[in-house]
């Protein structure tokens, strides 16, 4: 079900509102009377979106990545190498929405909740990943895995190489998302195929 135009208005209020206040006070000090404040809406709205400020931060910054990672591929009528260069755009599209917003990924990966932030993480990391494998495997890349065991595997290790790296860049003062894209594209199992 998608989300009313007005729920949506309430959300980019208190997201941007979130945001604001990230920027001074730490994620596990806000309240929700003091989102609610900052926001302009009531604490009963709030109640509508989340339980409480860190639910609603995590639904929000994983959002952000979720929709980033989505990328829509077409196994029989592309190239390797265009689908690879596809997968290295959207991780230099993460980085670099990551940059925008540093201060809340900083916040929320030095919070109470980075264990629930890295898990939500990977759980989105892991199916983009799984998914890249299978298109891998129907375009027939070498080397890639093929049994849904070995994809698991492989799948739950690039996922968590990932999320490890979305967190030393939110840490980083780092802002050149290409290049740290295509160092990230490097460090790939080696038959992952390269980008054209």
């Amino acid at each position: 079900m998608s989300e009313d135009p007005r729920q949506r208005r309430t959300r980019e209020s208190l997201g941007a509102a979130l945001a604001r206040l990230l920027e001074s006070t730490p994620l596990d000090d806000i309240t929700v009377a003091e989102l609610c404040r900052e926001a302009g809406v009531h604490r009963t709205t709030f109640y509508a979106h989340a339980d409480n400020v860190h639910d609603f931060a995590l639904a929000e910054f994983s959002r952000g990545i979720d929709r980033l990672t989505a990328v829509a591929v077409e196994p029989d009528s592309e190239s390797v190498g265009s689908v690879a260069a596809r997968y290295v755009e959207s991780l230099r599209q993460v980085f670099e929405h990551v940059a925008e917003d540093r201060a809340g990924y900083r916040a929320l990966f030095g919070s109470s909740t980075r264990g629930v932030f890295r898990g939500v993480l990977d759980e989105r990391m892991r199916a983009r990943a799984h998914r890249a494998l299978e298109v891998w495997a129907e375009q027939g890349v070498a080397g890639a895995p093929t049994d849904a065991a070995e994809q698991d595997e492989a799948a739950a290790f690039i996922a968590g190489a990932l999320v490890g790296v979305i967190e030393n860049w939110a840490r980083s003062d780092d802002d050149d998302a290409g290049a740290a894209a295509a160092r990230v594209s490097k460090l790939m199992p080696g038959w992952w195929p390269e980008g054209r």
